[in-house]
């Protein structure tokens, strides 16, 4: 259990910006080690954050009330400023989760801060994330904790209602954000966006008998929250090389594809309205912009697909498989076949079960991109789309139709002296293909990243669009069900013509239409 009998204080970091091409190896270096000792106590350290971001955020609410300025009230620094508060683990009480870092004392103490509170709180405002929901999602429950799939290593959680996920950042990547962070917040005000809504910042210090631990958690919004019923998660960087999810594709591992999953997946890409490819395209072309001139490299387009007219074992199907790993997929399908439902799409019914069981992500796509598209005709009273507002989108050359929703992430990372060397060495030992690799200078990461987007990725659908359901009567799952309910009926009539002369003439007056698929 924690407990805390300070007042929460408040002051100014003492930060030195660091330089755009700084090393960063202290930085590296600590950020290891620290998640080296942290990794098998996230138990702990989630419940710490969880409780210092309601006292924290509950302190800057009075403030913004009632508000009493101080000596350390300076105007400009809010992007330095913190509020801290102390708090002490009864580490029997915690499984001895912090025996090793303490020794054998029964107890720990660990300093957090909330970094630029001001502003973080604000900025929530502004993007539509109010400050009482954003503390509700803290409140309620604890923090469920998971593998962070990238290959950093950070420490990870979500929020019960998956809303906002929580990140250790190395120390340079969140000084970095601190420095932007004005101009970040201003980008929204002045522009439309896809960047990743970064929503809080805090510095956590861990007293152990040996040193002091200093993380750093940044919270984030989640842009693909469960409630969705996303199929597949593509982490894009216009890279070639590594950049492929190995061996056979299961279920589980259609959420952790990148680039060239995707190019072996949807070899020609996929349309989407002429008005928002042109739209999505000019905000990726200024964001990226914006990253080059910050020297930022290795940032990711991240793309969740959510198959409106693929089943499951369709989706596995598109694998090309030889030898022993075709035999385990002929298996697999085997047990596939027996229990799966063959229709994909969820009926409203159960549509509705699921806004009330998980919250919708604040990440809308058309909302992002301040672009408009006929509801009635897209989302065909799906509630879902009807609430996060998804790009409607179409696999080039089937005319299977999809939802997407995107995001840009990982933006904190500058070309520095690291990234120098490691691309100096790339240019020795593969020159042909140096510029392949995932870390690029930030002139040419900006270029093959835009390429690669809309020439592989995204496909302008001009005026071929041919998006299937115009009826909006019924729900998809219904408007499907029913026409093959009446395909079925056709073929019974044309089998029994010399016995019912005008069923011929009542089938051709149906007014569902077959090339709907």
């Amino acid at each position: 259990m924690a407990t805390s009998n300070s007042k929460i204080c408040e002051g100014l970091l003492n930060i030195d910006l660091s330089e755009r091409f700084d090393l960063h190896v202290g930085s590296y270096v600590k950020s290891s080690l620290n998640l080296r000792y942290i990794n098998s106590k996230t138990s702990t350290i989630g419940r710490a954050l969880r409780q210092a971001i309601v006292d924290l955020i509950d302190h800057i609410t009075y403030k913004f009330n009632e508000y009493t300025g101080n000596d350390g009230t300076i105007l400009g620094t809010e992007n330095r400023s913190y509020h801290s508060r102390q708090y002490t683990f009864n580490i029997k009480e915690d499984n001895n989760e912090f025996s090793e870092l303490n020794g054998n004392d029964d107890k720990i103490n660990i300093e957090i801060s909330s970094l630029a509170p001001t502003v973080f709180y604000q900025f929530r405002e502004d993007i539509g994330i109010s400050n009482e929901n954003f503390r509700q999602s803290f409140f309620k429950n604890s923090l469920k904790d998971f593998t962070n799939p990238g290959k950093s290593g950070s420490l990870m959680y979500k929020t019960f209602d998956d809303l906002f996920i929580l990140k250790t950042l190395r120390q340079h990547e969140a000084r970095l954000l601190l420095q932007i962070l004005n101009g970040y917040h201003l980008q929204f005000r002045q522009r439309s966006t896809i960047f990743n809504r970064y929503i809080g910042l805090y510095l956590m210090r861990l007293q152990t008998s040996l040193s002091t631990m200093t993380i750093y958690v940044v919270v984030m919004a989640n842009a693909f929250t469960p409630s969705l019923k996303i199929n597949e998660i593509f982490d894009l960087k216009g890279s070639k090389i590594k950049r492929k999810t190995t061996g056979y594709l299961s279920t589980e591992k259609f959420y952790k594809l990148k680039d060239i999953n995707f190019m072996d997946l949807y070899p020609d890409g996929i349309l989407i309205p002429t008005n928002i490819y042109h739209k999505l395209k000019m905000i990726v072309a200024n964001d990226t912009k914006a990253l080059k001139n910050l020297n930022i490299t290795d940032f990711s387009f991240i793309l969740g697909i959510r198959h409106l007219d693929m089943s499951e074992s369709q989706m596995l199907d598109r694998q090309q498989l030889t030898g022993i790993t075709a035999l385990l997929r002929a298996t697999n399908n085997l047990a596939i076949n027996q229990t799966e439902n063959p229709v994909v799409v969820v009926s409203p019914s159960n549509r509705e079960n699921d806004i009330t069981s998980s919250e919708n992500s604040y990440l809308k796509p058309l909302e992002m991109l301040n672009e408009k598209i006929d509801m009635n005709v897209y989302y065909n009273n799906d509630s879902i789309a009807y609430e996060t507002l998804p790009i409607p989108g179409i696999i080039n050359g089937t005319n299977k139709r999809v939802y997407i929703y995107l995001a840009l992430i990982d933006m904190l990372q500058t070309f520095d002296h690291f990234k120098y060397i490691d691309q100096t060495l790339r240019k020795l030992t593969d020159h042909n293909r140096h510029l392949e690799y995932s870390v690029i200078e930030s002139n040419e990461y900006e270029q093959r990243f835009n390429q690669f987007l809309f020439e592989n990725i995204f496909i302008d659908a001009a005026d071929d669009f041919p998006w299937a359901i115009t009826d909006v009567s019924e729900a998809v799952a219904d408007i499907n069900n029913e026409m093959t309910k009446n395909k079925k009926i056709k073929k019974q009539k044309k089998k029994h013509t010399h016995k019912h002369p005008h069923s011929i003439e009542k089938a051709n007056s149906d007014p569902v239409r077959e090339d709907h698929f």
